[in-house]
């Protein structure tokens, strides 16, 4: 199918809810992918941080394959290897006791609220329901977790949203400590915004939530849906801060390219659910799970955390050397391999564009910001090509407004 068909019947057939780009994606093979033209793209964009291992990752493809012949669905009304195996990996990995398998992050975070209000009301009957988010959070798209979220822009025209939920100042601990009363049940974080722009949480405000928590006896739920699971160059991004939550929720790569999302939980608040309190049809499948513990096996394997971290420092030096050059770079930011260039003028979406021309996908989150999520396997020539292009579009533009 060429995009001219693509186009028609995507307007005629589909809801209009996204604002695509321009480009038919046709195949992948590993960082790079292919449009109906045979056009290939390195891509910088990965699914928004799911293709964490490229694409069509042979070990993972082998994983769904073999568990497709053998057993593809079953209710979670009985026991399956593939989840049982996956749940005693996670666990293990992040400290945390028990795991419940949806098939999204915001079905995930959607699970941790739902977890800390049974829990307060089933476990400790203390009444709190309340839960603090951030303001510029993101944390899902149902009435819940777009409630949670802390950018209006998505909220418009789904009024009324859920009660219960306030929004404190992201890397400000006194207006998080304003916002607690008696019935503040947790304390719900991205420890670094994804779709704001990358913002991390600075060490110091996560060692006060935590202290926080303790004070209060409320949750820490750590929404790691797009920075988890090795994105910023370990495992969990909390690792980086020392501070382990009650809850944390999981999506994005776990699933090796199929929709997959975790929500975890440890101490009392894990048994916060009874049979009955929560399910779901699809979450925790057979094929699914093969998936993601094939994303683990291949991860662990070949060290590619080490890479993460590595090849991350390696973008961020570069660019900050071109930011330092003048040449229109306010700032790079972010951990491991999930970074974002902020720009002094509203241009990124031209960036965006000029990339794709020389075959290399980016994401323009805001008018200033390019973001990048590469997939873990990159290598050196890769990373220099983004910064190659970057300096040769900012020279470009530099060059254009002197002429003016």
């Amino acid at each position: 199918m060429k995009f001219s068909e693509a186009s028609e019947l995507d307007k005629k057939h589909v809801f209009q809810t996204y604002r695509r780009t321009p480009l038919m994606l046709d195949r992948g093979a590993g960082v790079y992918v292919y449009d109906d033209s045979g056009n290939r793209y390195l891509d910088f964009v990965t699914g928004l941080a799911v293709n964490a291992l490229g694409h069509c990752n042979k070990r993972v493809a082998a994983a769904i394959s073999a568990q497709a012949r053998r057993l593809s669905h079953v209710s979670n009304l009985y026991y399956t290897e593939p989840m049982l195996r996956l749940a005693g990996r996670l666990t293990s990995l992040s400290g945390m006791d028990k795991a419940f398998f949806c098939n999204s992050g915001a079905e995930a975070n959607e699970a941790a609220i739902k977890l800390v209000r049974r829990f307060h009301s089933e476990v400790l009957n203390d009444g709190r329901h309340e839960i603090i988010c951030f303001k510029n959070s993101f944390h899902g798209r149902t009435l819940m977790t777009l409630t949670a979220t802390g950018q209006d822009v998505y909220k418009k025209g789904f009024d009324p949203l859920a009660p219960g939920f306030k929004h404190a100042i992201f890397n400000d601990i006194d207006s998080v400590e304003k916002a607690i009363t008696k019935k503040t049940a947790a304390i719900m974080i991205e420890p670094v915004q994804g779709e704001a722009g990358i913002y991390p949480a600075s060490p110091k405000f996560m060692r006060g939530l935590a202290a926080l928590r303790n004070k209060h006896g409320i949750q820490l739920i750590f929404d790691e849906v797009q920075c988890g699971m090795g994105r910023t160059g370990t495992w969990f991004a909390f690792e980086h801060y020392r501070v382990r939550p009650d809850a944390v929720t999981l999506a994005k790569p776990i699933g090796g390219g199929l929709p997959l999302g975790v929500m975890m939980a440890r101490g009392k608040l894990a048994e916060g659910f009874a049979p009955g309190a929560h399910a779901t049809t699809f979450g925790g499948g057979p094929v699914a799970c093969a998936a993601a513990n094939a994303f683990l096996d291949e991860v662990e394997e070949k060290k590619l955390l080490v890479n993460v971290k590595t090849t991350g420092e390696r973008i961020t030096a570069d660019v900050e050397k071109l930011r330092r050059s003048g040449l229109g770079i306010r700032e790079v930011r972010g951990k491991g391999l999930m970074l974002a260039v902020e720009l002094e003028n509203d241009i990124a979406a031209d960036a965006a564009a000029f990339f794709m021309q020389n075959g290399v996908l980016i994401n323009a989150i805001r008018s200033n910001i390019i973001r990048i999520l590469p997939p873990f396997i990159i290598e050196k020539k890769h990373a220099g090509e983004f910064t190659r292009l970057l300096e040769e579009f900012l020279r470009a533009r530099a060059s254009s407004e002197k002429e003016k």
